[in-house]
């Protein structure tokens, strides 16, 4: 099982210049034993184990939320498979809408207007050793957002960890 660890928000992420901005942080590292996996290898590789009781509470949450007049976002582990030249920006990525792609990072974003959500998936190399990062960053806009961050803000960490330690690339 690889090793995670939380860690301050990656100075290098796209997402740095958000930060002021945002409600909730959170970032988590594990080793990579494929250094030639992209970001958005390793983000697809990540959704594709995600447990079926966090899809049902996906769906119960798009239960609670529809009659509030939030969006739906169905399924973490949907496939929307990439163009002919790969992913673009503005494509559908999972639940999310992809912010923007390169062999290094991938961001993903959803806004609604309770808060809007960043994901980074951000691969590090170094001398010997390689790892990826999992970053969120929210901002919430009011009051809606706020509270349905209280128990998000305290499962979405154990979650991100769980997941990551889950997957073996």
């Amino acid at each position: 099982m690889p090793s995670v660890r939380k860690i301050a928000f990656p100075s290098e992420s796209r997402l740095q210049a958000k930060i002021a901005q945002a409600t909730y942080l959170d970032a988590w590292e594990a080793d990579l034993r494929d250094p030639t996996l992209t970001a958005t290898e390793i983000a697809a590789r990540a959704q594709g184990v995600t447990p079926a009781w966090v899809e049902g509470l996906l769906a119960l949450r798009d239960m609670i939320v529809r009659p509030l007049g939030l969006k739906t976002v169905g399924r973490l582990g949907a496939r929307h498979p990439p163009g002919a030249k790969g992913y673009s920006v503005g494509d559908r990525f999972s639940i999310f809408t992809i912010e923007s792609v390169d062999a290094d990072e991938l961001v993903l974003g959803i806004d609604d207007r309770h808060l809007d959500v960043r994901i980074s998936y951000l691969r590090r190399g170094g001398p010997g050793r390689a790892t990826y990062v999992v970053s969120a960053l929210v901002q919430t806009h009011n009051l809606l957002g706020r509270l349905y961050m209280i128990p998000v803000g305290r499962f979405h960490p154990f979650l991100v960890a769980m997941m990551m330690r889950r997957l073996s690339i």
